[in-house]
């Protein structure tokens, strides 16, 4: 670190989870910096041999310190964890609750940060400096490419469709509700005019065989492998998104920008009645 970095007070966030929890977590960390000129570093302790998941923001053009884990075990990284805190007292906040926390904005570095922060209002202050440090890269394969060229000649629709651990995952299915059919359809209803509606998801199959054809649809489905952030880079061309209770199709909606057409969100994201949702989906989306 250069001594200038030095001198500066240290915001850390926790970073966790897939692609789209990462991003949230680093956008609310990032806001703070900017707002307090801290330094960035995100603590990427979860993130080890254990995780099915792993971090992706570092084929982002993000601006942050990674600090890997360097412990042979989880248990060795707490240990060192709680003899620096009792040698260096630091500051550690923890997300109250899932909704916007107005004690956020009076946070000051040296600071860690502990949560999801899944909410546009942690961050929309420096919307533009997100927007910069999530500039996805534009993907290069034939399939991706062909999918750009026909959402660019028309106003394209992205709809997301996530199945996986919500169905297979017992704790997922039990946190989050399943976006029905119905849901999917009325969403494509909303939506003006007849162009095709661009498909992802990560049960193709099951889409083609119960997704009702309301307007033209195009699956997006690669014959080659391809990456959560070539779709994601798809996703935010469309000129109008419907979204999972997702926060990776929420990434897409957003960063296709304010300008663009409708967004629709499911209005039900939890099956806990009791989490309060209210701060997630911008106040100009739909939710239906």
């Amino acid at each position: 670190m250069s001594a200038e970095l030095a001198t500066q007070p240290v915001c850390k966030v926790g970073i966790s989870g897939g692609l789209g929890n990462q991003m949230f977590q680093y956008a609310a960390a990032r806001a703070m910096s900017l707002r307090t000129n801290a330094h960035l570093q995100l603590d990427l302790s979860f993130y080890d041999k254990s995780r099915h998941r792993g971090f992706q923001l570092g084929s982002l053009p993000i601006t942050a310190e990674l600090i890997w884990p360097r412990g042979r075990t989880r248990v060795a990284r707490h240990c060192r964890s709680l003899l620096r805190g009792a040698l260096r007292p630091e500051t550690t906040y923890r997300e109250p609750h899932f909704h916007y926390d107005h004690g956020f904005e009076a946070l000051q570095p040296p600071v860690t940060l502990r949560g999801y922060f899944q909410s546009e209002r942690y961050f929309v202050d420096h919307a533009h400096s997100i927007r910069r440090d999530f500039a996805l890269p534009r993907p290069t394969d034939v399939d991706s490419l062909r999918w750009f060229r026909q959402m660019s000649d028309i106003c394209s629709t992205s709809l997301h469709i996530r199945r996986g651990d919500y169905v297979t995952n017992p704790k997922a299915n039990r946190i989050y509700a399943g976006c029905a059919i119905d849901y999917y359809t009325a969403a494509m209803e909303q939506i003006p005019g007849n162009d095709p509606v661009f498909v992802f998801s990560d049960d193709p199959q099951w889409v083609r065989e119960n997704l009702p054809p309301v307007k033209p649809l195009v699956f997006c489905v690669a014959d080659t492998p391809r990456g959560a952030l070539d779709d994601l880079w798809l996703m935010a061309q469309a000129h109008h998104h419907i979204i999972a209770n997702s926060s990776f199709s929420w990434w897409g909606a957003w960063l296709a920008g304010a300008e663009k057409g409708m967004t629709i969100a499911p209005r039900k994201w939890f099956n806990d009645t009791s989490v309060e949702d209210r701060d997630l989906v911008p106040g100009h989306w739909t939710r239906i």
